[in-house]
Order: structure tokens, then C-alpha cells, then sequence
């Protein structure tokens, strides 16, 4: 186990040092004498906690991820638009929140002609990037073309003019749905989470093969123009089959797990009834410790795996010498309850386990302000598209509801929604302190909330409750406080509403 995990670090060290050589503001100059445009490195995976990170829980192996921290700048106050992979994906390639795309769950996406802003992709390529696509993007449909990808490898979601694994790699494909098969659909059975160890090659899973594919490109590529390269993993959203050599870095017997609130039945007013499978509650509340350990330490394992094969991709890059002017972003799409909250797994409710996410910027491109910084403003997915339209020296539309986060902007709260219960509408407003989330009668057009159409309420000190255990929506002392994050959500919902009718115009904006 030992040897696995010095093995890890010392390959995420050789990353380290590509991202440090230059950790300062680049020079590199044209023989224009104009600066060079940095190459954009955007690292993804799929429902990836934002507290399973090393540095941040010292029970979990990320090295690489844990190097781009030290050496760039970690957002910890950052959440998604929607806790899930559709709307979160949607909106945070086209810039805009779900409610303005009309995109609020996993459900089918929106064809090209229906695309309300151009995807940050396509920005970049037309732009003069060279971009390169490698895995997921689940656009929640069949897509018509790659959306910008010059360069497109993807595993599993199909688009138009993609190399797909399931063409090519048809065996491997095929493979590796037989070792998941009793996993149930979207691996998210308790067979899932509870996972096993793989029999299968790294390039027999999805991701592996997309890594593999990756890698072989990086090697082979000579075009001189800046990169766009985008790399995203499935995991480690269930199911946890692991290679062998990533179980083996972690001790069972020593594996923390879920700690259960002291109730007799859910308290999730916002999200009774959506816990995804029915059988989550009935297995866990009975399911041996082992079991529990098993789930949570493949879990872990999992995010290993994928820190592992970002770090295998950063090598090359760094040999090509395509970090030595780079910014490199690391992000997930939105988190996992992992049995936190009453038994609760999968991501769709509006707590912190779900809601929270992961993000880094780092590259030696980055100004040497931003070094070892942590920044506890509200940040958001959304924030992505104008940042790295920033970075690319591309003009951001005045449209979009992002900040740049490499800028002094700043807003006074996190929003997130879900939509999962028919007819109703959850929102929630968060600071770093406090969170408010409302649950609406659903109305079409967000500018139109108002307090009656409230069903119900949760309030929770973050600082004496970071569980979110204790609902205080009727507790007196927080009356004020709470009414004046009720007052900021409207405001935000009737700010983004009239946006909607004008998203289309900024695909245009060029």
C-alpha cells in the first residue's frame, strides 16, 4: 500500500514542478511583441465531493489536485446551479443558470438551434484556440456536432462527430458494462456504491480509455495556436468498481463513514421523496459496518483514480512544454451525499454534501497574487465561462450572470435550484455562515415569486451546524437574518428572470 501511494505523490510532484517553474505573471511574447495567449487545461470529474480532496480530509489520496491548490488559488465557497449532471453541465458550458436555459434536471437537453448562448468550447475555438475534447460533457442528448471540439473522444454520451469507445473499442466497450451490470441503472444501486474490485485494464473502463486517448494526443499533437484542452471523467459518481492498486492505498479498518442525525425518519422538507432509489434508506439504515467502509473507501478510491490519471495527462503536457504558459482549472459538476443526512446518497437534494463543489485555478500563468490563496467569496459554476473568456482575452457578454473570479467581483450570496418534485420549485441563497432554502409552488416565470407562494422553509447556522442538522426556519434570533436571505433570493430570481427573454440574443454577441 505504501509503495502504491509514494508512487502517486512522486508522479504528482513531477506536476508540481511544471506548474511552478513560472509561477508568476507570463511574459512570453510574440514576435509581434504581443503576449501570448495561455494554453486553458480544464480538468472535470463527475459528483466528486468537495471535502474529498487531501488537503482538505487527510482520510483521502489526491495529490495532484492537492498541487494545483497549493500552487494556484481554492474557491471555498463554490456550489453548482443544479445538483446535477444536465442542468449543471448545461449551464455552466453556456454561461447562464439553469433557469434562464430552461434546463432543471436530467432530462433531455437542447438541440443546436435551441442553444441560448454559444458553448464556451465553441467561444474559444472560434477564437483562435485549438480545442480538444476528451470524456464527458452529457449534454442530456445525442448532439448534432462536438459544440467547438476540433478534437473530440468521448466514452459514453453520444455526439455527432465524436470517436466514440463504443465504436472503436467496441469489446472494451462491452466489457465493461458486463462487470457493471449489477449495478442498476446509472450505476447508483447500493451494488453500486458498495462497488467491487475490477477485473478489468485501466483502458477497459470508460475513463481510462478516454485518459489513454488523451495522452495520445498530447504526444502526437504539433499545432501551434493556444489549447483548449478539456479532460472530464464519469467518476467517481458510482459505481465504484476500482482498480486494485487504488483500493490497496487505503486501510479499510481505518475508513470513516456517515455519521446518522439522531432522528427516526427524514427531515429534508425541500426534498422528501427525491432520495433517487427508494432503496437507499432501507439497505443503509441496516447495512453492516463493513459495508459502510467498503462504500466510503471505494468512494475515495475512486476519486484517486481519477486525481491519478489527471496528474498521467499534466506529465505530458509538461514534457510538451504546454504548462509553461498555462492556466489550469480543476472542477467538478456538483457533489455527493455519500449517506450524510439520514441515509441520504446521490445528489439531489440542496444540502452541503450535494451542493458544494470543488474549484482551482492554477498554471503558471496565473498572476503570482493568487499563489496558495484560498477565497472564500461565493463563487459559482456559472462563474467559469466569463473567467476564462478573461483569460483568453475574449470579450464577455454583459448578459451573463458570472464573475470573473480572477477579478475583485464579487456577489453577496451562493444560489442553487432543484426541481425534482412535480409542481414545486426549491432555491436555496448561501453564505459562507448561513443558508435559506425556500420551496415554491412553481411558477414558469421566476420574476413572478413572491412569499406566498412559500410551502416551506429551512434555515441553518453553517458555523454551530455545518451538518445542517438543525433546521431553525421558525427560530426567533435568526428572524432577521433569515428574512433578509428570503429578500436577496427574490431579488436574485427576478434579476435572473428578466434576463431569460434576451439569453438568446448573446449567441451573437461576436
Amino acid at each position: 500500500m505504501e509503495n502504491n501511494k509514494q508512487h502517486l505523490i512522486a508522479l504528482a510532484l513531477g506536476t508540481t514542478i511544471a506548474i511552478n517553474n513560472s509561477f508568476a505573471e507570463n511574459n512570453q511574447s510574440t514576435e509581434k511583441g504581443e503576449k501570448k495567449r495561455p494554453n486553458i487545461i480544464f480538468l472535470m470529474d463527475d459528483q466528486h465531493r468537495y471535502d474529498a480532496i487531501g488537503l482538505l480530509n487527510k482520510n483521502v489520496i489526491t495529490p495532484t489536485i492537492d498541487s494545483l491548490i497549493t500552487n494556484g488559488i481554492l474557491y471555498t465557497e463554490a456550489v453548482c446551479q443544479a445538483p446535477m449532471s444536465v442542468a449543471s453541465r448545461n449551464s455552466m458550458m453556456t454561461g447562464l443558470y439553469p433557469n434562464q436555459i430552461g434546463i432543471l434536471r436530467n432530462e433531455p437537453g437542447l438541440t443546436e438551434d435551441k442553444l441560448p448562448s454559444k458553448p464556451i468550447f465553441e467561444v474559444l475555438r472560434d477564437a483562435g484556440y485549438e480545442t480538444a475534447g476528451f470524456g464527458k460533457t452529457h449534454w442530456g442528448l445525442d448532439t448534432e456536432s462536438t459544440r467547438g471540439f476540433e478534437t473530440r473522444y468521448e466514452a459514453e454520451c453520444r455526439e455527432n462527430g465524436a470517436i466514440m469507445m463504443a465504436d472503436v473499442d467496441a469489446e472494451k466497450y462491452k466489457k465493461y458494462n458486463e462487470e457493471v451490470k449489477p449495478f442498476g441503472p446509472g450505476e447508483e444501486d447500493n451494488a453500486g456504491y458498495i462497488g467491487l474490485t475490477s477485473a478489468l485494464n485501466e483502458n477497459e473502463h470508460r475513463d481510462g480509455w478516454v485518459t489513454e486517448k488523451c495522452i495520445d494526443y498530447v504526444r502526437e499533437r504539433k499545432d501551434d495556436r493556444p489549447l483548449f484542452l478539456y479532460l472530464s471523467f464519469l467518476k467517481p459518481h458510482a459505481g465504484n468498481n476500482i482498480l486494485s492498486n487504488f483500493e490497496s492505498m487505503y486501510d479499510l479498518e481505518k475508513t470513516p463513514y456517515a455519521v446518522q442525525p439522531p432522528w427516526d425518519k427524514d427531515q429534508s422538507p425541500h426534498a422528501e421523496g427525491v432520495n433517487r432509489r427508494k432503496m437507499y434508506e432501507g439497505f443503509w439504515k441496516t447495512a453492516s459496518v463493513n459495508d459502510w467502509k467498503l462504500m466510503t473507501m471505494r468512494y475515495y478510491a475512486n476519486c484517486t483514480w481519477m486525481d491519478d490519471m489527471f496528474g498521467r495527462v499534466l506529465s505530458e503536457l509538461k514534457t510538451k512544454g504546454i504548462l509553461d504558459n498555462a492556466i489550469i482549472v480543476y472542477l467538478t459538476d456538483h457533489g455527493e451525499m455519500l449517506g450524510d443526512r439520514y441515509y441520504r446518497f446521490n445528489k439531489y437534494c440542496l444540502y452541503d454534501g450535494s451542493v458544494r463543489v470543488p474549484i482551482v485555478i492554477s498554471g503558471s500563468a496565473l498572476p503570482a497574487k493568487f499563489i496558495g490563496k484560498k477565497d472564500s467569496r461565493p463563487a459559482e459554476l456559472v462563474d467559469i465561462y466569463p473567467t476564462l473568456l478573461n483569460v483568453a482575452g475574449v470579450e464577455v457578454p454583459k448578459a451573463l450572470p458570472g464573475i470573473n473570479l480572477l477579478s475583485n467581483q464579487k456577489r453577496s450570496g451562493n444560489f442553487c435550484g432543484l426541481h425534482e418534485r412535480a409542481g414545486e420549485a426549491a432555491f436555496m441563497w448561501r453564505t459562507k455562515d448561513f443558508k435559506l432554502i425556500l420551496c415554491f409552488k412553481r411558477k414558469k416565470d421566476v420574476t413572478q415569486y413572491s412569499v406566498d407562494d412559500i410551502i416551506n422553509g429551512e434555515f441553518y447556522d453553517l458555523k454551530k451546524d455545518p451538518k445542517e442538522w438543525n433546521n431553525c426556519f421558525e427560530t426567533v434570533k435568526y428572524k432577521k437574518v433569515r428574512e433578509l436571505m428570503r429578500d436577496k433570493l427574490l431579488t436574485h430570481l427576478k434579476k435572473i428572470g428578466k434576463l431569460s427573454p434576451g439569453a438568446v440574443a448573446i449567441r451573437a454577441y461576436q
